[in-house]
């Protein structure tokens, strides 16, 4: 027809739609079909997350187009009135990060980032060690990215390769050693031995009081807020057989502990303390920790994260002793540059405080950074 135009056809993308909080059947729908899965990732871990911290689920489901779906688990902390903070888990926690069904792509993060973006004062959202690649890949703008490494063993040989080959002949000669003095190992996965790991825990801090660098009353506050008990009975309560106590015993006393968290195809060593008097010349940390691992290789897990080792030689040396190795994860951190500033600001004066403190108090050590204990 003279004087008509065609308009150009508009190809659009179908929506993709969020609920939130997001729907537990779906949630667990989504865990079961990730192979990068972790127990923290868990609808269970998550209410114990919520409980202990007093938090608010901001959990969020995303029904993809092309039928996939993703799940990120989300709280809202205490902030001002209409600007919340938004973290996959707030700090003691770990990290949640984010589920895809079949396993996470870069373009699943690259979503998530768009749709967070100026919903909160700051959030900050965590990677995993088996999704590095597919976090960075998917970094977009509004987003900053935070690095960070873990010590991670490959259980997928199996025990005895793990132990055979993967552990220096110093650990072995550990492990041989702890059984000669008759070290016993004691796992449980019923929320029992949590008790008997926080006397273990106890102890450890007031061996770290005196060299935290801060003055004794507010290390012992500090140490005790960041890990009350009641947060690992919480856990060991909601996740049940997959959260692992061990304990070392020797003449009858508790010396090392550890407690692991176990999923699909990963295990993580969650928290390790010892009392290193007793612990250290039965060599007690080597014992438990091999038998924390052949649980996990029993239970299918491919692998076992040790977590982050900061700048702590010993640390470092006594992970590599295992075979452990390191691995990069990325974390994102997605605010205004306002509150970036200012957050960078708060940590500088934290860390003047800490070194201030120390100056004036001569006969205590710096504070040291350790993880794990």
């Amino acid at each position: 027809m003279l004087g008509s135009t065609i308009q150009p056809s508009v190809v659009t993308e179908p929506p993709v739609s969020v609920l939130s909080p997001a729907p537990r059947a779906a949630w667990a729908a989504v865990l079961d079909s990730d192979p990068g899965a972790t127990a923290l990732q868990t609808p269970e871990y998550f209410a114990a997350v919520l409980s202990g911290t007093g938090g608010r689920d901001a959990s969020r489901l995303y029904n993809l187009p092309e039928g996939r779906q993703l799940v990120l688990p989300l709280v809202q902390q205490r902030a001002l009135p209409g600007l919340p903070v938004l973290a996959d888990f707030p700090g003691g926690f770990g990290h949640g990060s984010l589920l895809a069904t079949g396993g996470l792509r870069p373009s699943d993060v690259r979503l998530v980032v768009r749709d967070l973006r100026g919903r909160a004062l700051s959030t900050r959202i965590g990677g995993g060690h088996h999704t590095a690649e597919q976090w960075r890949a998917g970094l977009t703008s509004g987003a900053s990215a935070e690095p960070r490494r873990v010590d991670v063993i490959d259980l997928s040989p199996g025990w005895e390769e793990v132990y055979g080959h993967g552990f220096s002949r110093s650990a072995r000669y550990n492990v041989r050693k702890a059984e000669r003095a008759g070290v016993e190992v004691e796992c449980d996965t019923t929320g029992r031995l949590i008790p008997v790991f926080y006397d273990v825990y106890l102890n450890w801090v007031e061996r770290w009081v005196p060299r935290s660098g801060l003055p004794g009353s507010l290390a012992r506050y500090s140490a005790l807020r960041q890990e009350p008990r009641r947060k690992f009975e919480a856990v060991a309560a909601a996740l049940g057989p997959k959260c692992r106590v061990f304990v070392a015993w020797h003449l009858g006393r508790p010396v090392a502990s550890c407690i692991t968290l176990v999923h699909g195809q990963h295990a993580i060593g969650w928290r390790s303390y010892s009392i290193k008097d007793l612990a250290g010349p039965v060599c007690a940390n080597n014992l438990v920790q091999a038998r924390a691992l052949a649980d996990a290789a029993a239970a299918g897990c491919h692998y076992f994260d040790l977590g982050q080792s900061g700048e702590t030689a010993s640390l470092l040396s006594y992970k590599r002793s295992l075979g452990a190795t390191a691995r990069e994860v990325i974390d994102l951190r997605i605010e205004r540059s306002a509150v970036s500033l200012a957050r960078r600001a708060e940590t500088a004066t934290h860390q003047w405080a800490v070194r201030a403190i120390s100056r004036a108090d001569r006969s205590t050590p710096a504070a040291t950074t350790e993880a794990h204990r």
